[in-house]
């Protein structure tokens, strides 16, 4: 077959024969090369300088164990098989540390920013395929979760190679059934073979679409934008009206429903689990503003999760008015005015149905991240569309020099430019992510060294979250510490049943530590740290991230029984009848428990709090303990007139706590303002400190 080439293709042709040496030689090659490795060394850059958190522990522990059980897990979690499958194999291949495991998904992002530019370079051409992989390399946002080992980062590299195999499969057919002279894409001069020799673009697009529904729920979202950018593509397939036969208007509709249909019957096995887990996974539901909630989308978006709002204005304005800029097209020929609006669709239509479905919080934001690329794309259309403005003084030309876009120094200049814009605009939020305290993942590994050099036998662990232990277990190892961690049960069915639970525990073990995460959705009526806070003493809490360590001494018989005689307040409404409290030894990095027993002498209007301080009678305490009686369970507010109240408390001796004698000193403050009660008792009383004993500090 021969075809007859139209002027415009014949100048394109030439023009690309005669760059062909410049195409394959240093600036094309070079540049690409950058690109590609830059995105590796910023996802590999202190890759486990952080430690697992929640969710990344619960994939270390999965990928220990054989298909059959991993498949099976699956099938009782939020989570499809594949990437715990693929994790498994990496670890049993390459080992099974932090750097490591999280490895798969830096290659993985690397593999997202190749994808990008071959999706950039279908749609668009070359030139933005090269910007939009820069803006991919560079995005916090997707090193964030190049960093991290869950499935997020393969989600997107899955959306991505499926959206590039589609349009290059659409493209090429679009290229068989049309003439060259209405024909825009690569290889204008040669005849194309039939679309069943474009069995490899079939084969990724099918392969990606299946891999992304075995790799997460949410990747329909991405299935859906891509169908609704096939419908506009096939528009512009229609508008060409250049057929011979009616089976080149429905051929790539019917290679498009066939290649879909054999991916949604290699899922079918795992759909009624798909549908059983989704419909029935419960979490709570979050207020928004849609204005604020769109904002902090964007910001997502633009600079990912490790930068502040209000520190994120000149970012997100910048890229929003490239992507703006990105939507004009330059050509009315073939699909080009329609591949702006392909990308647009791919990115806010996953954006759309978060919404749709009520999917907006912040733990769910990730899975945005398959909209990192076309956003990216249409920022470098933008400033391609820019770039070509401020060359060629054409405002209102609508065929852009080709040779302006390659061969021109000023193109060089401008592309420079971008890649360093982008530069200064991420660099705070990359400067957060490797290095600010405040946007590290929850730091288990440092709770795990914590636990491990005060834990003594007789100790324990426990969790009241899921998957808590997974990642605990990670850094500490049952099988060879002491302190055993347990996992309490997961949104439990009594008040009762808690009660019991908690009483055997503190029967069986001396010190307890809780690590609380997620309290509203695993414990949504705070069951057990009632129980806790009513049958052991509790020695405060201690944030690391978003996890609350909190430690309990269980004394192993009834504390000796001090009596006292004090009144609180200024009228005496507050009465402190006696306390609890052993005289032994205590080593430094115990707990020293005690019981106050007040009673409510006149009726109490406020709350008031109550501190235990331990130290010199003369000078600041060296450990003490502030808290509501009763771990808050119990205000004073809410005691009845003559009531007693047991009211248990523990005061951590931390590591550094200096030997020696010290005083054990009680009251009571006003939370408001910080103002102590006055105390009035025949034991001696130093600035409103009631001293009630002495203990030994031993090293």
């Amino acid at each position: 077959m021969a075809y007859v080439l139209s002027n415009a293709v014949a100048k394109n042709l030439k023009f690309k024969i005669e760059n062909v040496k410049l195409r394959n030689g240093f600036p094309i090659f070079y540049f690409s090369f950058f690109i590609f490795n830059l995105a590796l060394a910023l996802r590999l850059y202190r890759l486990d300088a952080q430690s697992f958190w929640y969710d990344e522990g619960n994939s270390a522990r999965i990928a220990e164990r054989s298909l059959r059980l991993i498949v099976e897990g699956a099938a009782g979690d939020i989570h499809p098989p594949l990437y715990y499958i693929a994790l498994a194999a990496w670890r049993a291949l390459l080992g099974e540390s932090e750097f490591v495991l999280r490895a798969l998904s830096a290659l993985c992002g690397v593999l997202l920013v190749i994808f990008t530019f071959g999706l950039g370079q279908t749609l668009a051409g070359r030139r933005v395929g090269q910007l939009g992989a820069w803006f991919v390399a560079l995005s916090p946002f997707a090193i964030y979760y190049s960093q991290e080992a869950r499935m997020y980062a393969p989600l997107a590299l899955c959306a991505t190679a499926a959206a590039w195999a589609l349009f290059a499969l659409l493209g090429r057919l679009q290229q068989a059934a049309l003439t060259p002279s209405v024909w825009q894409g690569a290889g204008y001069a040669s005849p194309v073979a039939p679309f069943w020799r474009e069995w490899r673009l079939m084969l990724v697009y099918l392969s990606a679409t299946v891999a992304g529904l075995y790799t997460q729920y949410a990747y329909p979202f991405a299935m859906i934008a891509q169908g609704l950018g096939v419908l506009l593509w096939y528009y512009g397939y229609m508008q060409s009206r250049k057929f011979d036969r009616m089976g080149q208007i429905l051929q790539p509709l019917a290679i498009y429903a066939l290649v879909n249909g054999v991916a949604i019957a290699a899922y079918a096995p795992w759909l009624p689990i798909a549908f059983r887990q989704v419909l029935g996974w419960s979490v709570a539901a979050q207020d928004y503003v849609l204005r604020t909630a769109l904002l902090d989308v964007a910001r997502w978006l633009v600079v990912g999760r490790t930068l502040p709002l209000g520190d994120s204005t000149w970012a997100m304005a910048t890229v929003g008015i490239l992507a703006l800029l990105g939507l004009w097209p330059r050509s009315q020929r073939g699909t080009q005015p329609y591949a702006a609006f392909i990308l647009l669709l791919l990115l806010v239509v996953p954006v759309a149905l978060l919404f749709v479905f009520n999917l907006y919080r912040d733990a769910y934001l990730k899975f945005l991240l398959v909209c990192v690329p076309p956003l990216g794309l249409l920022v470098a259309k933008g400033a391609e569309n820019f770039g070509f403005w401020i060359l060629e003084f054409r405002f209102l030309r609508r065929s852009p020099k080709p040779q302006s876009l390659i061969s021109r120094p000023q193109s060089l200049i401008l592309n420079l430019c971008f890649i360093f814009g982008l530069g200064a605009l991420f660099y705070p939020s990359l400067r957060n992510l490797y290095f600010n305290p405040a946007y590290a993942r929850d730091d288990y590994r440092g709770i795990a060294r914590l636990v491990q050099s005060l834990a003594k036998p007789g100790d324990a662990v426990l969790f009241n979250a899921p998957n808590q232990w997974e990642v605990f277990t990670y850094y500490h190892k049952p099988e060879r510490e002491i302190a055993p961690p347990i996992a309490l049960r997961y949104r439990p069915n009594s008040e009762a049943d808690v009660i019991a639970e908690v009483q055997q525990l503190t029967q069986r073990y001396k010190r307890l530590f809780v690590l609380y995460f997620a309290e509203r959705e695993s414990d949504p009526g705070g069951w057990y740290e009632r129980a806790l806070a009513l049958q052991a003493h509790k020695a405060g809490d201690d944030w690391v991230g978003n996890i609350r360590l909190a430690q309990y001494a269980v004394p192993p018989a009834p504390l000796p029984r001090l009596p006292i005689s004090a009144t609180l307040g200024a009228q005496g409404q507050i009465a402190l009848d006696s306390a609890g409290l052993a005289m032994n030894p205590y080593s430094v990095g115990g707990l020293v428990p005690l019981t106050l027993n007040w009673r409510a002498a006149q009726p109490i209007a406020g709350n008031y709090k109550v501190f235990v301080h331990i130290g010199p009678v003369d000078g600041p305490p060296i450990a003490q303990n502030d808290a509501e009686p009763a771990a808050g369970f119990r205000p004073t507010s809410q005691w009845a007139q003559g009531q007693p109240v047991a009211d248990p408390h523990a005061v951590w001796l931390k590591p550094g706590t200096p030997p020696g004698e010290y005083a054990v000193l009680v009251g009571m403050y006003d939370a408001n303002t910080g103002q102590r009660l006055p105390i009035r008792s025949s034991l001696p009383v130093y600035d409103n400190r009631l001293v009630i004993g002495k203990i030994t500090v031993a090293p």
